[in-house]
């Protein structure tokens, strides 16, 4: 005998997906949804990013700036960050790094000014340093005061101390006994006593002052 061949009703009912696989399906199409959804989103915050300047190389303090060290990137900022939009690459050109700009940082108009560091009636002077003996938070452009104690014991007349202020950070030299460089800017009344001097501390000042803007006054 052969079988009840089965009626088209029948036949249609075997194809329909079981309730598991029809929440598979459906999990399915919301992920897919979500997926596209995430891109948009991303895509979006993407066209909200504004070329700026970024530096592509280290530029130590006081360097003047060229166009060969300088790029636009883009980046998307909070307002609040004073950054150089890329438009002004040009006009940065010419300009002095005022603190040491990090390769890959990217340029804020506080740390560059148009003119060189070294004010008029100054001079730069490197000063040799015993390792271990700089103050904790030395850094570019803080000042600092000079203190010269051979000077003083020789002669009282000559300044014990001098003003200035830090214009690089300390370079390890080639002595095996650990001494440091160390370039600070005075006045030039007293450039040549700081440079002549066999053994000069550094004083660390107040943040706030500037006493290389009065260094002609001891």
């Amino acid at each position: 005998m052969t079988g009840r061949r089965p009626t088209p009703t029948e036949t249609t009912r075997g194809f329909q997906p079981a309730a598991r696989r029809r929440n598979r399906i459906a999990a399915g199409v919301l992920l897919a949804a979500m997926a596209i959804g995430g891109n948009t989103y991303l895509y979006a915050t993407l066209d909200d990013s504004e070329p700026v300047v970024q530096v592509v190389q280290d530029v130590p303090a006081g360097e003047r700036l060229t166009g060969d060290m300088l790029r636009t990137v883009d980046v998307d900022a909070d307002p609040t960050v004073n950054l150089v939009p890329g438009s002004q690459l040009d006009a940065l050109v010419g300009t002095h790094a005022k603190v040491r700009l990090v390769a890959g940082s990217l340029v804020t108009a506080e740390s560059v000014q148009p003119g060189p560091l070294v004010g008029d009636g100054n001079a730069v002077v490197a000063i040799q340093i015993n390792e271990g003996a700089l103050p904790i938070g030395l850094r570019e452009r803080v000042p600092v005061t000079l203190v010269i104690p051979s000077i003083a014991d020789q002669d009282a007349s000559d300044p014990a101390t001098v003003p200035g202020r830090v214009v690089g950070l300390p370079r390890p030299t080639d002595s095996a006994l650990g001494v440091e460089s160390l370039s600070v800017e005075v006045s030039v009344a007293h450039a040549a006593t700081v440079a002549a001097a066999d053994d000069v501390r550094v004083v660390l000042m107040e943040p706030g002052a500037d006493p290389a803007d009065g260094a002609d006054e001891p």
